[in-house]
């Protein structure tokens, strides 16, 4: 026989599922709509390069480095000139080959903790390779842009980490995928080689 507060506790548990069972089929219901659910475990290489350069110097080669997504290129964008749009991604690509799409000021935030440091992400990619990847795949554009995070680390140098793309975009099996997977590792290690020199 099961004592009351196990029954009550089964209860409790065999309602909560046929609660989600339930949402789940009237979802379905009201739009019509087959919902299908898979993870996927991989394997990420992180990347983690320190210098005793400066964090200001590290962080104004970074940006004179790079290129960014202004209005001009959005414009185009909406206006559907492509090889105008082309020709404007081209040149905005930097001397990298990569674009600052979007700057996280994550030391700035900390004001709301009382703290101030120095850190910055930076979203950075390049939009003529990421169509490359999405062309093929649209789910890769879950890693366009890509993410570094740069910061001044506690001796004082800065200290640059990122996700290696190749091993985010292997989990695709493309080898059109993979290959520009393995051309941002490139960059990204030349980018980190040059900044923090």
């Amino acid at each position: 026989m099961i004592k009351p507060r196990a029954s009550f506790k089964l209860f409790n548990v065999a309602a909560a599922l046929a609660l989600v069972t339930f949402s789940s089929l009237l979802c379905q219901y009201a739009l019509g709509a087959n919902v299908e659910l898979s993870e996927t475990k991989m394997i990420v290489d992180h990347v983690t390069v320190s210098s005793s350069k400066p964090y200001r110097l590290v962080k104004q080669d970074i940006e004179s480095r790079l290129g960014r997504l202004d209005e001009n290129i959005r414009t185009l964008l909406n206006e559907k000139k492509v090889a105008e749009l082309r020709a404007a991604l081209q040149k905005a690509a930097g001397k990298d080959g990569l674009v600052i799409h979007y700057v996280g000021v994550h030391g700035d935030w900390l004001i709301l903790k009382g703290q101030e440091k120095n850190g910055t992400e930076y979203f950075t990619g390049n939009v003529l390779t990421a169509t490359e990847m999405t062309s093929v795949n649209m789910a890769a554009g879950l890693y366009a842009p890509l993410r570094i995070m740069v910061y001044e680390n506690s001796q004082g140098g800065t200290t640059i980490e990122y996700d290696k793309p190749s091993t985010q975009l292997s989990q695709f099996h493309s080898a059109a995928i993979d290959a520009q997977g393995r051309s941002l590792d490139d960059r990204l290690a030349k980018l980190c080689a040059s900044a923090l020199e």
